[in-house]
Parts: structure tokens; C-alpha cells; sequence
């Protein structure tokens, strides 16, 4: 097991336990510090070592107090620092002080990220862990667009899938689904294939027409939406940067009909 090369000073404030501390993998949403969870706030303010990604945004990080020891594990896209191995056994190490270890992620913990890897690991050697919930942008960054994934009359179902596989292998699972009629498909983690998806997507007789959207940096101040089709998406995707999601169906024509989501500067108080 990783051993830490700077423990937590025993002079330090915390309380320190022979136990081993709870863990808890926090999903921190979308980046708005307003849709936090109440649950996901407190452990913020509360866990005594927090471990955070390169989604998190600065506001979000405000808020841990300052006597926090706070350690980025951030794997921005083909700049993996630290690998997943080495997240698990910091958390255990950590936990495996006594201190409370909060883990957080960008939207929900269980939604495309390595939550049920880090729980599983934790679990398996004894350690309590707690999930807390996070908003996803399968579903939020649609709605700060003003595009619902569901709609009467334009789909009855929504799909949620991943462009990307293990080892960087890209996913051609879903294109089917864009056939469906009455359908949504949301992507995740397809900014940077976009042309990829469009040229695997006509291969199969997907429609050069199919409504798409891209909704980047959806509930933060840069928030940026392009509505498209599928001829027009891998033009779309050069102008933008990620995070983003893409949409596909005719939900995307309800752009600019519904409300949008405007970011607004509030001060957060500690409650």
C-alpha cells in the first residue's frame, strides 16, 4: 500500500483516531456551487483530507476551509499524473489514519467515473464509505441548454452513453440508438471524437440532418451552446472546449424555446 511521504502533523488541530475514518465520494455536479447537494456541502466543509479532480471548479474549492488539506488527483485528458491505483491507496491511507477522507467528483459518483472502483476497493479492505449523489450532465447540461432529454410528442426515452472506453478505445456501441425514433442519446466524453462519430454515424445510414446540440461548460460562467446536425458536428466541436455533452434528437429543436440556465455570482455562506 502507498505510504504517505508527508503525514498529517500530529500537532495539526485534527483529532486524530486509531479507527479507520469514513470515507466519502462526493458528487460535486456540474460546477455550480448552488447544486451541490446540502449533503455534499456539509462534507465539504467538514472532512478533515479532500481529494479533488480537474472538474472541480474554484468556487466549489472555496469553500474547503483552510486548516483542509486538500491534494489534487486531476486526470485531464491525455495528462493521466496519477494513476487510479495511486488515488485508491491515498484514500486508504488517509482513511487508514483515522482522518475523514472526502473524494470529490465532478457530477455523480456511479456516472461514468471511478466511483464503484473506489468504492469496491475501499470496501474490500474494510473501510466505511458513503456515496453521496452528484447532478450529471446526462441530464442537467441538456437542461442548462434549455433542451430536454424528454419531451411529449419529440422522445419518450433517453439513452446515456460514453464515446470512450478503456485504454482511450473509441465506442461504437450506441450509433443504433440515433436510429430510434422518439429517442434522445446523450454523449459523454465525445467532444474530441466528433468526427469520428459523425463519419461511423453516416456509415450506417444515420441522417445528415439528425438535430445535434453541444453544451459545453454547461452551469458555469462560460457556458457555450451550438445547435447543429450531424453534417454540421465536427465543424461545431472545433469551436468549443470541454467538458460538453452532445445531444442527438429532436429535442435539440426545443433550443431557445425554453428557459436557459444564467449563472448568477451568490456568496455562499457556511450554514
Amino acid at each position: 500500500m502507498t505510504k504517505i511521504i508527508q503525514p498529517i502533523s500530529a500537532e495539526s488541530n485534527y483529532s486524530f483516531s486509531a479507527r479507520k475514518g469514513e470515507v466519502y465520494l462526493v458528487g460535486c455536479g456540474l460546477g455550480d456551487v448552488e447544486q451541490l447537494t446540502l449533503k455534499a456541502y456539509r462534507i465539504i466543509r467538514e472532512a478533515q483530507v479532500i481529494l479533488y479532480d480537474n472538474l472541480i471548479t474554484p468556487e466549489i474549492l472555496e469553500l474547503i476551509p483552510s486548516e483542509t488539506r486538500k491534494i489534487y488527483v486531476g486526470k485531464p485528458k491525455d495528462c493521466h499524473s496519477i494513476s487510479q491505483d495511486r488515488i485508491n491507496n491515498l484514500i486508504a491511507d488517509y482513511a487508514g489514519q483515522g482522518f475523514s477522507v472526502a473524494r470529490l467528483k465532478s457530477g455523480d459518483p456511479y456516472i461514468f467515473g471511478r466511483g464503484s472502483e473506489e468504492a469496491l476497493f475501499l470496501l474490500e479492505r474494510g473501510y466505511s464509505v458513503d456515496v453521496v449523489a452528484g447532478i450529471s450532465s446526462c441530464v442537467s447540461g441538456s437542461a442548462c441548454a434549455g433542451i430536454p432529454p424528454t419531451a411529449r410528442g419529440y422522445a419518450s426515452s433517453f439513452s446515456v452513453v460514453s464515446a470512450h472506453l478503456k485504454e482511450g478505445k473509441f465506442n461504437t456501441d450506441w450509433l443504433p440508438l440515433l436510429k430510434l425514433a422518439n429517442h434522445t442519446t446523450v454523449v459523454l466524453m465525445g467532444l474530441s471524437l466528433a468526427g469520428r462519430i459523425k463519419k461511423a454515424a453516416y456509415a450506417i445510414g444515420i441522417s445528415r440532418t439528425l438535430p445535434v446540440a453541444i453544451v459545453a461548460n454547461a452551469s458555469r460562467p462560460e457556458q457555450e451552446s451550438i445547435v447543429t446536425t450531424l453534417a454540421g458536428l465536427e465543424k461545431a466541436a472545433k469551436t468549443v472546449s470541454g467538458p460538453a455533452v452532445i445531444i442527438f434528437g429532436d429535442v435539440v429543436t426545443l433550443h431557445g424555446k425554453l428557459p436557459q440556465y444564467h449563472p448568477q455570482s451568490v456568496e455562499v455562506q457556511p450554514i
